[in-house]
């Protein structure tokens, strides 16, 4: 059995319960998990952060909105945009500012999980593919899927130097 090389490169959330992340490989044990523990306050950070994500789409798709058979810009941008944001903020959190535990509930669960929006690129590409515009529906899960890692590999970069300077 092969076990997996870690690349220190790459940020490890502080987050991962290295026992619960034990239990989902080979060999671990299969009693049953402890009981979940939701913690208000993580809860209102995240909705709080949600909310304002939700509204931030919201805002860009309707001052941006994509024509009939046209490459839908606002989605695109929104999801580029939060890979970016997430990639920053896991460096910043994991190199530099460990113990702010409540930066990514509202930053990265809350407010880029309601700004991106996946189900919207599936609902437009199938909306583009069924009325003939195939090639712009290619081009676009293309686009999304490259630019978003090229925007997190960006934003990973960005976060070392912010948390360079945060731990200098």
């Amino acid at each position: 059995m092969s076990q997996a090389v870690r690349d220190d490169r790459l940020p490890i959330d502080p987050d991962v319960d290295e026992a619960e992340d034990a239990r989902h490989h080979r060999g671990a044990s299969l009693e049953a998990p402890p009981p979940l523990r939701l913690h208000w306050q993580v809860l209102a950070l995240v909705f709080l952060g949600g909310c304002v994500g939700g509204v931030t789409r919201y805002a860009v798709v309707r001052r941006w909105p994509a024509g009939s058979g046209g490459f839908p810009w606002s989605t695109f941008a929104v999801n580029v945009a939060g890979a970016f944001v997430l990639a920053v903020l896991v460096v910043i959190v994991v190199e530099a500012l460990r113990e702010a535990t409540r930066l990514r509930p509202l930053i990265g669960t809350g407010f880029c999980g309601g700004l991106t929006t996946f189900s919207s690129v599936v609902v437009s590409v199938d909306r583009l593919a069924a009325h003939g515009h195939l090639p712009t529906a290619i081009i676009y899960v293309v686009a999304t899927i490259g630019c978003g890692l090229a925007a997190a590999v960006a934003g990973m970069g960005v976060g070392r130097l912010v948390a360079m300077r945060v731990t200098s």
